[in-house]
């Protein structure tokens, strides 16, 4: 975990994130810590060994969604939601490049 202000020493802590597989049907449960074996340089993608990308919640968002399909409902996140969450990544990586200025979000996300 990433804290600000504070001394550099003290900014990154390592924390444990929790595994929630038990929720997912169980051919997809591991999934969320276990990855692909790279053939090519016999190795696990980083992604896999940092909990199938992004702590684990790769597959958890592919089972929402199918579900979602299947049941015709509005999966969470919805397709605004998604939009916002994505240009949020976007405009602090804009603010980055241009010295912390504040980038505003598209008035779509809102």
């Amino acid at each position: 975990m990433h804290r600000a202000k504070l001394p550099e020493e003290k900014i990154p802590v390592h924390v444990t994130a929790p595994d929630y597989a038990s929720r997912l049907p169980k051919s997809i449960q591991p999934f969320t810590t276990q990855g692909v074996y790279d053939l090519s340089k016999n190795k696990t993608h980083l992604s896999f060994v940092q909990g199938s990308g992004h702590g684990g919640s790769h597959p958890h968002l592919v089972h929402e969604f199918v579900s979602a399909l299947v049941e015709q409902r509005e999966p969470f996140p919805n397709a605004r939601q998604s939009a916002n969450w994505t240009c949020v990544g976007f405009c602090a990586h804009q603010s980055a490049l241009n010295g912390g200025r504040i980038t505003r979000l598209p008035s779509f996300t809102i």
